[in-house]
């Protein structure tokens, strides 16, 4: 049930990208989202789904006073917690993935309140496909394979490469598994209406702490 409900905020949340895009970032191209705003439209948009599903939940951002660190906003619900972190991709280079996997360290290690408690960690993130080889491979990183659409990547001059690794092999020694990860094309072109593959909105779901019935959540 939880996972449905995540999904459907995750969709919804496409919208929610268009609009900040249009409003705050007329030159989104060339940074992507803010942490903070993509963190908390992402954490207002679940508590919306949630709540339209008699499922109310509170959130809050997590008292972090690292130097450059990342947003994480933690939503409670009766008896499960949600953790979200936002963390865009500035580069495609090893440097920025890194300092991701750092950042979900963290959360896993000093920012999680009970480790027992069911819940989910969502991370999400945002890139422009830019001309290196490594911002072309974020995709292939991103889901552990090439997109199943990777013609429409090159009908608009894109060609992607493939990553050496993966996210899910790197964060797995932190005791991430099972996670769920998925890019979405909230942008279209105004030309011709098609998802404009160039910007990518990265989103990856995973399960957390012990559920003794998933219905229950």
């Amino acid at each position: 049930m939880l996972d449905d409900l995540v999904s459907l905020a995750l969709r919804q949340f496409q919208q929610d990208c268009v609009k900040l895009c249009e409003h705050h970032y007329p030159t989104v191209h060339n940074r992507g989202m803010r942490d903070p705003h993509m963190g908390k439209a992402l954490a207002r948009r679940l508590m919306r789904v949630l709540d339209a599903h008699d499922k109310p939940a509170t959130f809050h951002l997590l008292d972090d006073t690292r130097p450059h660190s990342q947003t994480v906003y933690q939503l409670q619900l009766d008896g499960s917690a949600i953790y979200i972190l936002a963390h865009r991709l500035l580069s495609g280079n090893n440097a920025c993935r890194d300092a991701l996997v750092r950042d979900v360290a963290w959360l896993l290690n000093h920012g999680i309140t009970n480790p027992a408690e069911p819940g989910r960690v969502i991370v999400v993130s945002d890139h422009w496909i830019d001309r290196t080889n490594a911002s072309k491979a974020v995709p292939s990183w991103w889901l552990g394979h090439q997109p199943i659409h990777a013609d429409a990547y090159r009908a608009q001059g894109i060609r992607l490469t493939s990553a050496t690794s993966s996210l899910a092999e790197t964060i797995a020694p932190l005791g991430l598994t099972e996670g769920r990860y998925r890019i979405f094309h909230p942008l279209f072109r105004k030309k011709d209406g098609l998802p404009l593959h160039k910007y990518l909105l990265l989103t990856a779901t995973f399960p957390l702490g012990v559920e003794e019935d998933n219905n229950s959540l």
